[in-house]
């Protein structure tokens, strides 16, 4: 590796995750894929988190182009600056507690590089893969993610405003990707989710059905592998789905067909809605997610 931007910079938040960091770090190295170099920003660890970043930069120079120390922000915040201070080509979100599978990176560019080719780098692009969900001790709990929580794979692009597929550490995406979904609006949901609704709107997102990593779940997930939401958030998902159109129209609505527009309109006018008047705007406008049990609970607890 020489000392100039590598193709590919690894974006890795950390908070407090001693316990977990050598497994990560250790799967890094194990990478066939030598052209990356990692960038972290802890996000005001309490424990030995950045003693242990510290001390393999020192062993893996190469490896390291910066770690940034700085109070705490939460993991949304946290990627959101990583990727305002990139400078690669490629992309890619990364847990401290995940495990990456040797062939990750290698896999991931090589899928990225096929759809640049396709569509050209000017282009928001976006490559995703399934996941191996493990508990805590590594032991598989489901051997694919995607099957686990049931996701369609194919989805409209119009559905990724109620319902996102994509899982920040199995992400590689391209340089327009970042201009375009970054910095990050305040009322973006989750990085993850407002770089895969702007690459599925205005570009293309790749999906390489096969796990890059193990999940790993334990008590501190921020996200985590839930299988469905819990009924009793859909009033507060509403309002945050309705916030967050609202956002992407202000963003781009210069760029959006008329039918698009009205669209995230009769969305992001949710948030004013209540009760019965919220469900009527729900059917009317057809605001459905994925799946009979939930469009239930939308209309029962909205």
């Amino acid at each position: 590796m020489t000392n100039s931007t590598p193709i590919v910079q690894v974006l890795l938040s950390t908070w407090n995750g001693e316990r977990w960091l050598s497994d990560l770090l250790a799967s890094l190295e194990r990478q066939t894929f030598t052209d990356w170099q990692l960038l972290v920003r802890d996000d005001g660890s309490q424990d030995k988190t950045l003693k242990i970043l510290l001390e393999w930069q020192k062993t893996h120079p190469k490896w390291v182009t910066d770690i940034i120390s700085a109070s705490s922000i939460g993991s949304t915040a946290s990627f959101d600056q990583l990727v305002r201070k990139s400078q690669a080509p490629y992309l890619m979100f990364c847990d401290q507690d995940d495990i990456w599978f040797p062939e990750k990176i290698e896999l991931q560019v090589e899928a990225l590089r096929q759809l640049e080719q396709q569509y050209g780098s000017a282009k928001p692009l976006l490559v995703h893969t399934d996941l191996v969900v493990v508990n805590e001790h590594k032991q598989v709990l489901s051997p694919s993610f995607w099957d686990y929580r049931g996701f369609d794979l194919k989805q409209r692009k119009q559905a990724y405003l109620l319902n996102n597929n994509v899982t920040g550490c199995a992400t590689v995406f391209n340089r327009r990707a970042a201009q375009l979904a970054f910095p990050l609006p305040t009322e973006a949901m989750q990085h993850d989710r407002w770089l895969a609704l702007v690459c599925a709107w205005f570009g293309h997102i790749g999906v390489l059905a096969q796990p890059t990593i193990l999940y790993r779940q334990h008590n501190h997930n921020v996200i985590g592998a839930k299988r469905s939401l819990e009924w009793g958030d859909i009033h507060k998902r509403i309002d945050l789905w309705s916030r967050q159109a609202a956002t992407f129209l202000r963003c781009f609505s210069t760029q959006l067909a008329q039918e698009d527009y009205e669209l995230l309109q009769a969305l992001a006018h949710l948030q004013y809605l209540r009760g019965w008047e919220r469900r009527r705007h729900i059917v009317q406008h057809r605001l459905f997610k994925q799946g009979v049990l939930e469009n239930l609970a939308l209309l029962l607890f909205s």
